[in-house]
């Protein structure tokens, strides 16, 4: 695609499709991820293995998929967004076929990493790439709005249909959703603009001194590990709500698809009320809240949640609790150095993969211990405050390197 004399990206009218093609890249990178939970038994079955070993699927997706955001995130400029969507999105479609074909567990684990190694960093560049299509900050940031919106339906729209089609077909046929949607990100990419420069200098050394400069503010890192911390609980009880609703509760498929449409919706209104709460109440305080809210739902599963009904509610406060800390951590990580956004923003990658490998694997090891879902959520509510701990010790400030740039936050937002 030739940029325009101008150099600001294509011409309105062909914003829209390109928008489009980076919102399926999106939807398709958060099913990707969560695609897992309400498939753990039906592979667990086929495959004559127990739920809490089919969940190291997940880990192994999410821990390749951090490592791969990890290493790769210093580059993303020196390519062109196109060329790293397709690259990613290549890996993807293999893994994914993979998966849908395997024949026994040892293959399915090692397509699940390919796929997790393939959709680490297409969300990040389809972000990127919406700051390269629009300039004017409102339309960007109504633009990165869309994107976010797109994340959320993956759970809210993908799961739902995972759980149908895996009922009517097969949980292949449930994986093998992410082929087209592969291809459609593949096609769309071709039209997206080149960037107008790569950065000069050694490859190695602007890879180290990016993350350096990350890891000498104390306030980024505690938040870093406060977003690790959030992503272990967030992953621990969502991958496994499906297989706790069947086993626990004996949920069917049409009531657990339901489930996670009102889990998706919660995050929608959360997505939407947060900013709006967050020009009154300072974001570290607003995030502390969600997650004492998540605390104490995780805790109480099992002892006031004690019918199949129950999981409504749950579902619905665990979900736009986590969106709430989500948003807040992630603003509070743009405004603690906005000298290197572009770094601090691929260790956020990074540690919301490996944060949700730990989760799985922690949940996935307490459930072969205890063999009970409920104190496996219990103990996960144990591990909220850790969120708490982190934003409140990234108040000790690392070197001052810049102003908060009013785009970043809500205006009126405060720590």
């Amino acid at each position: 695609m030739k940029r325009t004399p101008t150099g600001h990206g294509p011409a309105p009218a062909r914003r829209w499709p390109l928008l489009c093609v980076l919102m399926i890249g999106g939807f398709t990178t958060a099913l990707n991820v969560t695609m897992l939970s309400p498939l753990l038994t039906r592979i667990a079955a086929e495959f004559s293995i127990s739920e809490a070993k089919a969940g190291q699927l997940a880990t192994v997706t999410t821990l390749s998929s951090g490592v791969m955001a990890l290493i790769a995130a210093p580059w993303m400029d020196r390519y062109s967004r196109g060329a790293w969507i397709r690259f990613e999105c290549a890996l993807l479609l293999l893994g994914s076929l993979l998966s849908a074909f395997a024949p026994n567990f040892a293959v399915l684990l090692m397509a699940r990493i390919i796929a997790g190694i393939g959709g680490a960093i297409i969300g990040a560049n389809c972000l990127a790439a919406v700051a390269d299509l629009y300039t004017d900050p409102h339309a960007r940031n109504r633009a990165l709005g869309l994107i976010g919106t797109a994340f959320t339906l993956g759970a809210v729209v993908g799961l739902p249909l995972l759980t149908l089609i895996a009922e009517a077909a097969s949980w292949r046929w449930a994986i093998g959703l992410l082929v087209p949607l592969t291809l459609i990100v593949v096609v769309g990419s071709f039209q997206l603009p080149r960037s107008a420069h790569a950065p000069g200098g050694s490859l190695w050394r602007g890879w180290a001194t990016g993350y350096a400069r990350v890891l000498r503010s104390a306030e980024t890192v505690w938040l870093l590990l406060a977003m690790a911390a959030c992503m272990v609980v967030w992953f621990g009880w969502l991958i496994y709500f499906g297989a706790y609703s069947e086993r626990v509760y004996a949920i069917g498929a049409g009531t657990l698809s339901l489930l996670f449409l009102v889990g998706g919706g919660s995050e929608i209104v959360a997505n939407t009320v947060a900013p709006w709460l967050l020009r009154w109440y300072p974001a570290r305080w607003v995030g502390a809240g969600a997650a004492a809210v998540l605390m104490l739902n995780l805790l109480v599963v099992g002892v006031v949640y004690t019918r199949d009904w129950a999981l409504f509610p749950f579902i619905a406060i665990a979900s736009a609790a986590g969106s709430f800390i989500y948003l807040c951590i992630n603003i509070l990580l743009l405004d603690s150095l906005p000298g290197a956004r572009g770094a601090v923003m691929s260790l956020q990658s990074g540690s919301i993969e490996i944060g949700g490998a730990v989760g799985v694997a922690f949940a996935g090891g307490a459930l072969a211990y205890f063999d009970d879902y409920e104190t496996v959520y219990r103990l996960l509510g144990v591990l909220a405050p850790l969120m708490v701990i982190g934003m409140v010790l990234s108040l000790r400030r690392g070197p001052a390197t810049g102003t908060t740039v009013g785009a970043a936050a809500p205006s009126g937002a405060k720590r």
